[in-house]
């Protein structure tokens, strides 16, 4: 697991109003520390400082917390969302993606997270329901080989 001080944000530019950091804070709970522009057009303000879950409705927020108890293990997960039509908001698809990342302790205390979405946001706030199950991905093979920087590689979907 690479560690947050490790995150180069240079090769990820084109998609920086995407990314976050959060915090894992208790089980199942991440508070976001640093988030893209996109994430603020989404919720209207600045999301800096607020759990993770206030981007989702509430039946969604059991399925993020199951998938933040698996990326406190080491895993990484992805969650396919939607945000239904409501008035002055059109409906979106999304994908959420976490990715866990290490304090300078080298505790996994860091998610690095990707959410994106497809359409236009119209009235914020959104919030977001899960259409699948959490895929989680225990066995992923490291960011990196030996003697390698890490490195991220985007995985495009969450389109209906």
């Amino acid at each position: 697991v690479p560690a947050r001080d490790a995150i180069d944000p240079r090769p990820l530019a084109q998609w920086l109003d995407q990314l976050f950091i959060a915090e894992l804070v208790a089980p199942g709970v991440a508070r976001i520390r640093l988030a893209g522009q996109h994430l603020s057009e989404l919720l209207g303000m600045e999301p800096r400082g607020m759990p993770l879950s206030v981007f989702f409705t509430g039946p969604a927020r059991d399925e993020l917390a199951s998938a933040l108890a698996q990326v406190a293990q080491g895993a990484r997960a992805t969650l396919p969302l939607r945000a239904d039509r409501g008035l002055g908001q059109p409906a979106m698809a999304g994908m959420l993606a976490l990715m866990p990342l290490t304090d300078r302790e080298g505790r996994l205390s860091r998610v690095l997270g990707v959410l994106e979405s497809v359409g236009p946001v119209g009235r914020a706030p959104r919030r977001f329901r899960t259409t699948a199950p959490m895929r989680a991905d225990p066995a992923a093979p490291p960011l990196a080989q030996p003697g390698q920087r890490p490195a991220l590689r985007l995985i495009r979907g969450g389109r209906d």
